[in-house]
């Protein structure tokens, strides 16, 4: 399922002319979250194919399984969103599955990793990046104790003081 998801993805990137840090999502769930549940695997390998690429919901759902479409659109925000839409979504993720959770968790330590290696080489207090950080700060406060939680939030605390409210 892994190895569909892969080529899957890959396709839907290289139209979309776009990369994506799907594989390193993967590493981070894997290698520091330790899951093997293959449905939240899978699901970020996929992760980000309805909010940046053409796949739909039902494309998901017929190539892979209901749960994992599911689970994608779960952790999809609409595609091209606005301040507004973002918002709404942050709230949203508050609600969603547990392994919806682990899965945008490991999505939100590459982004913050990301965002600590652009910090080193441009502007350290982009409007975007404050504006991120906050959010996920925000977030946490709804999500259960849990090592994975502990390291995003740890991310989050190394980059706060970088934060221009």
């Amino acid at each position: 399922m892994l190895e569909k998801a892969i080529k899957f993805s890959t396709k839907k990137f290289e139209a979309a002319g776009t990369k994506n840090h799907f594989m390193r999502v993967l590493a981070v769930l894997q290698d520091e979250f330790h899951v093997d549940d293959e449905e939240i695997l899978t699901g970020a390998i996929l992760h980000d194919t309805l909010e940046d690429t053409d796949t739909t919901y039902e494309e998901l759902e017929k190539t892979f399984s209901k749960p994992i479409a599911d689970l994608v659109e779960e952790v999809s925000h609409p595609k091209n969103y606005n301040k507004e839409q973002k918002v709404e979504f942050y709230k949203k993720l508050r609600t969603i599955s547990p392994k919806a959770k682990i899965l945008k968790l490991a999505d939100f330590v590459d982004n913050l990793r990301v965002i600590e290696l652009e910090r080193r080489k441009a502007d350290p207090k982009s409007v975007y990046h404050n504006y991120y950080i906050l959010l996920i700060r925000e977030l946490l406060e709804s999500y259960p104790e849990s090592d994975a939680k502990n390291l995003v939030l740890q991310l989050t605390k190394e980059l706060e003081v970088f934060v221009t409210k």
